[in-house]
């Protein structure tokens, strides 16, 4: 599944945008429990009081190096293909 719409700013995991790969709060909180140290080095992850905060961009940043990895593999980057920086 191809996302082209923006990602907001950012978000707490409790309210994990629809159209943000993976899609779903439970999700999420899969993802950030995966990928926490990688995601707090790109810069993707914050930490705001007691709640995680995903910071957009830098999140799409991390999902198309980690996209980057896999030959042939398309992942809800949220950006158009020619749009996707490089890794």
């Amino acid at each position: 599944m191809k996302y082209s719409a923006p990602l907001p700013h950012s978000w707490s995991i409790d309210d994990w945008p629809p159209g943000a790969f993976p899609g779903s709060p439970a999700r999420g909180r899969y993802l950030v429990r995966m990928y926490r140290r990688e995601m707090l080095q790109a810069g993707a992850l914050a930490r705001v009081g007691r709640s995680l905060i995903v910071i957009g961009e830098r999140y799409g940043r991390f999902l198309e190096k980690r996209a980057a990895r896999v030959p042939d593999f398309e992942i809800a980057a949220n950006r158009k293909r020619g749009q996707q920086a490089s890794a």
